[in-house]
């Protein structure tokens, strides 16, 4: 049998500012319980969820439009600002959070206003992208 915690302990240090899996499940519950509306929404959300989990809420907004990150936080009832730190564990996997961070200013990659090629490519060497 497949024994998952063994193998992200393997891979993956703990970190303590991170969210306990407790906690997420909670929200997820909680958001599967109440939510009513098109289950792709509900679906995303819970993705959302979880990969900002690890890769943090900056890779949220390179991979995310402002209004699709308000509208799972809404599902979810929680701010991705004020849940996560702005970069997780595995941010440097992000071929666009790393291309972002080459910026001065974050908010005009999330806008569009600089365009970040491979924005929601995710790879073990994000330089290479």
């Amino acid at each position: 049998m497949l024994n998952l915690k063994n193998m992200a302990s393997k891979h993956l240090k703990i970190n303590s500012a991170m969210k306990k899996p407790d906690e997420l499940l909670e929200i997820a519950q909680t958001a599967i319980f109440n939510y009513s509306g098109d289950i792709d929404v509900l679906n995303s959300a819970l993705g959302m969820l979880f990969t900002g989990h690890y890769y943090g809420w900056r890779f949220l907004y390179i991979v995310h439009s402002k209004r699709t990150v308000r509208k799972y936080e809404k599902v979810l009832n929680i701010k991705v600002t004020e849940y996560f730190e702005p970069t997780g564990q595995l941010s440097h996997r992000s071929a666009g959070l790393v291309e972002a961070n080459k910026h001065s200013n974050f908010w005009k990659c999330v806008s569009g206003d600089i365009q970040i090629q491979n924005r929601k490519l995710i790879t073990d060497d994000p330089q290479s992208a």
